[in-house]
């Protein structure tokens, strides 16, 4: 993302203020808004590239305002933002499609990563041999907001990890010829940065070591719940963006 129209809703006039201030001097253009209402209206007679949101707002709350984007205006990366560490508004951000959740105060450095990343639109790749195991996580993901595409085979994935637009990998860990660990090695070495989940439906302590020893990688069992899938997607992209 060179430059992007960024969005910044916020009813607290000092912290729109200076988030504004440091996105113009990374060049971005930005919008300001004081409550979701106002965002809604502002993104009907203008294109922006991603929306930064405060969560705890008067009126429309920032996760209202999210559903009501994923509405009308689908695929447009949502950013959230609170002062609150613990609290049932996060979770339903976090299972819904928004891109992460930043939990204030944050590190202007982090935020720009964070923007950069969620301006492109990347994308999950979901690793499993199962067809239809692939097929119906990648629709219950679509489902939530979640952008994502299925490939059947580590060969595959290497392929479509070339591309450049995967920020987040859901690997399987058994599958025949190329295991889930050395999926998850190979991927690693194209260079792009991404994020990884490791799932099995099978008892697999050995694998789950492996792929952990390979660095914060999350684990989930199968059957997988979609809701905690998108909810371990935002956060595993918060982590990488913290890495990268």
């Amino acid at each position: 993302m060179s430059t992007a129209r960024i969005l910044v809703v916020d009813d607290e006039e000092s912290m729109r203020i200076t988030l504004a201030a440091n996105l113009e001097l990374e060049g971005h253009q930005v919008v300001e808004a004081s409550t979701g209402e106002e965002a809604l209206s502002l993104v009907k007679q203008q294109p922006v590239d991603v929306v930064l949101a405060d969560i705890r707002m008067p009126g429309l709350h920032g996760v209202e305002l999210n559903r009501h984007l994923r509405r009308e205006q689908p695929g447009l990366p949502v950013v959230l933002m609170t002062a609150f560490a613990q609290e049932s508004l996060v979770d339903d951000a976090l299972a819904e499609g928004v891109f992460t959740v930043l939990h204030k105060p944050f590190d202007v450095e982090h935020l720009l990563r964070t923007l950069r990343r969620a301006a492109r639109t990347p994308e999950v790749l979901v690793v499993d041999d199962v067809r239809d195991v692939a097929e119906a996580t990648v629709e219950g993901l679509r489902l939530c907001g979640v952008r994502a595409e299925a490939v059947y085979d580590g060969d595959a994935a290497v392929e479509r990890m070339r591309s450049g637009s995967v920020d987040i990998c859901v690997v399987d860990l058994v599958m025949p010829g190329m295991t889930g660990p050395e999926v998850v090695e190979r991927l690693r070495g194209v260079g792009q940065p991404v994020g990884f989940i490791a799932v099995s439906g099978h008892d697999v302590p050995e694998m789950m070591r492996q792929v952990a020893a390979l660095g914060d990688v999350s684990c989930m069992r199968k059957p997988i719940s979609i809701r905690e899938l998108a909810q371990t997607i935002a956060r595993a992209r918060g982590r990488a963006l913290t890495r990268n």
